[in-house]
């Protein structure tokens, strides 16, 4: 039941990066800010340290990582290997 509950929190961390990833935000605090699916023009900061913190609803009631953590994550991960790329280019 629980590999169930994070596999659709993966799923709309994938969801919510393809419809609302260019309003994901890097913070001058380290978090990003990442858009509430629900409540338009509402975000979340996000925490990546560890297993990952956010200030959402969901993540404060069951202190696991919710779909703004993953969709952070994958945001995260995304910007890295665009980062290597550029400096491989620039290597060449």
């Amino acid at each position: 039941m629980i590999e169930l509950s994070i596999a659709r929190r993966v799923h709309r961390g994938l969801a919510l990066l393809r419809n609302q990833g260019a309003e994901i935000r890097p913070m001058q605090a380290g978090g990003l800010s990442v858009p509430s699916c629900s409540e338009l023009g509402r975000s979340y900061t996000v925490s990546l340290a560890g297993e990952g913190r956010c200030s959402c609803p969901d993540w404060r009631s069951r202190k696991q990582p919710c779909k703004h953590v993953f969709a952070a994550l994958i945001w995260a991960a995304k910007q890295r290997r665009a980062l290597v790329l550029a400096e491989q280019r620039r290597a060449a």
